[in-house]
């Protein structure tokens, strides 16, 4: 490695390009490789690096949600929910819905998995009492506002959190 090699493996460390200090002599040869220009070649350069920085941000989110495991939508077996429609999850999970400002709601029996709380912290959430502003939901009530064919909802009045708090 020759003295500049050095010099510019410790500038990308102190300006934290990890991604650019570790892999620059594959990423030289890419860039090469495809003929790029010098501003394409930083294009490219940045590009690996944001994309390595989102790959371990998620990375550090799964490990710190501490999911037992990583499932997708492409692992579900839609064969054993034959009730569930594989394309109209797959339409949901493109998230047009959220670009459009719609609301999403999903309605069902609640599930019949088996939820145990261990948590070093001592009792579920639900024994602690914590007082709440907002009134318990009441009962389902034909003046809520309900679903339209045309994607909509019907207008009613809805009440908001507890004025007295």
């Amino acid at each position: 490695m020759k003295p500049t090699d050095d010099h510019l493996h410790q500038l990308l460390g102190r300006l934290q390009l990890t991604t650019l200090r570790d892999q620059l002599d594959t990423l030289l040869d890419e860039a090469a490789r495809r003929e790029l220009n010098l501003r394409e070649a930083l294009t490219f350069f940045c590009q690996a690096e944001v994309a390595r920085r989102e790959q371990r941000r998620l990375e550090m989110a799964a490990r710190l949600a501490k999911f037992p495991f990583v499932r997708t939508l492409e692992d579900f077996d839609f064969a054993a929910q034959p009730a569930l429609d594989p394309k109209h999850f797959r339409d949901l999970a493109l998230c047009r819905w959220v670009a459009n400002g719609d609301g999403v709601l999903l309605l069902g029996p609640p599930g019949s998995e088996r939820r145990i709380w261990r948590s070093p912290w001592g009792a579920p959430p639900s024994s602690r009492a914590i007082p709440s502003c907002s009134p318990p939901p009441p009962p389902w009530s034909p003046a809520w506002p309900t679903p339209t064919a045309r994607g909509g909802w019907t207008t009613a009045s809805a009440t908001g959190p507890n004025p007295s708090c």
